[in-house]
């Protein structure tokens, strides 16, 4: 029960925390804790209490972000939870739906089918929003496609990059998608980050806040070559709608774009650090095709000259799970 950690980085939102979270996330006994992102002092006081009541570790971020979050964590795992070799991120309105959620990761982990991947993502589904019927389908059985990740790099339709039926109809007509397959972008409500990995790999920074955190990470995976994977078959719920019942924007990227640093911090800044590390604009796709040059050799560059309407860069046999 000691090779994942499970954990949010919190920031001016324990009431959250303590009403969404911690009733939603079925941890499967694995361990939670919890990373303070320089919250006021009353919310810092509010969670400190929170944690303690269930034994739940509070860590204050070494800097600020959510990409220092991770490493503060990553930091403590390695002085006091040296067997932890996944740590999985979740936002506070994102919870799983499929049983024995982290016992069957778990489970892989131990197997070691996935420590050559540098993130994991899953199967997001909502109450209708971008999901019309996925959920609907989900508690009848069935196995739906939801939001599977995003296609940065080869789609250049900005409508078009977020992968769901509702956007691409074409994907229900492959079966590949409903195998673990590699993916540009995992999709960051939830985000399974391989610790050994980050370690080697990863150059983190306080320059993202919360926007473009995770896009980041693994488009750093990408570059070192390591592949992000998909298991479609663990599904989550993501209800961005429970955010305004604690007076925050559904939409975090709407909210920290209108200015609320309170709960997200900065935008702009985040779109400046993109172009300034990768060289191309995030919101601007037709900036993509010139900068290839610069990343002969990585799967960025394959993935940029990939074809995602004929099916996934590549698959992986990862058996039953």
């Amino acid at each position: 029960m000691s090779n994942i950690i499970i954990y949010v980085s919190s920031r001016n939102n324990y009431d959250m925390l303590s009403g969404e979270v911690l009733k939603n996330i079925n941890t499967d006994g694995f361990e939670f804790i919890n990373v303070d992102d320089n919250s006021s002092q009353e919310e810092i006081q509010k969670g400190e209490k929170i944690c303690r009541d269930n034994d739940i570790a509070f860590l204050k971020n070494k800097s600020r972000g959510v990409q220092m979050a991770t490493q503060t964590l990553i930091d403590f795992i390695k002085e006091n939870r040296p067997n932890c070799k996944w740590v999985f991120c979740f936002q506070h309105d994102c919870y799983p739906i499929s049983e024995n959620f982290f016992s069957r990761i778990s489970k892989l982990i131990d197997s070691g089918q996935l420590d050559d991947f540098g993130t994991v993502g899953f199967n997001r589904i909502d109450m209708g929003k971008h999901t019309p019927t996925a959920y609907d389908e989900f508690v009848n059985g069935k196995s739906p496609l939801g939001c599977i990740g995003l296609s940065h790099l080869s789609i250049l339709d900005t409508t078009k990059r977020w992968l769901m039926p509702s956007r691409n109809t074409w994907l229900d007509d492959n079966n590949d998608w409903k195998n673990p397959f590699s993916v540009e972008i995992t999709a960051w409500t939830a985000i399974g980050i391989n610790v050994n990995l980050w370690i080697k790999h990863i150059e983190p920074t306080d320059e993202y806040h919360f926007h473009l955190w995770a896009p980041d990470i693994s488009m750093q995976f990408l570059y070192n070559n390591f592949h992000n994977v998909v298991l479609p078959k663990l599904y989550l719920m993501n209800k961005q709608e429970l955010k305004e019942n604690y007076g925050i924007d559904a939409n975090s990227a709407h909210g920290s774009k209108k200015g609320n640093e309170y709960h997200f911090g900065h935008y702009k800044p985040s779109h400046d650090t993109w172009k300034s590390r990768w060289g191309w604009e995030y919101d601007n796709p037709s900036t993509i095709p010139g900068i290839i040059q610069s990343y002969g050799g990585t799967l960025i560059e394959e993935f940029i000259n990939h074809n995602t309407k004929s099916g996934p860069l590549k698959t992986f046999d990862l058996g039953e799970y």
